[in-house]
């Protein structure tokens, strides 16, 4: 067995670019309400009252924040 063969393809440091795509389904369904579907996984989003949302969910920017950190 070579060195290679036992390392993860996502972390093989002699592939210099990888191309990654995503897809999310979106739908707005009422005042700053939104869902998303990524993956088999459902997630919805609102904004603030002073932003003419009910608080009811994170906000957009909470997930965008929660997935720079992991």
């Amino acid at each position: 067995m070579d060195g290679h063969s036992q390392i993860l393809p996502g972390l093989d440091l002699d592939v210099l670019e990888r191309v990654v795509t995503v897809e999310a389904e979106t739908t707005h369904i009422e005042k700053m309400k939104h869902e998303a579907r990524v993956h088999g996984f459902t997630f919805f989003s609102d904004e603030p009252p002073h932003m003419a949302g009910e608080d009811h969910h994170p906000y957009p920017l909470d997930y965008l924040t929660a997935a720079i950190g992991m």
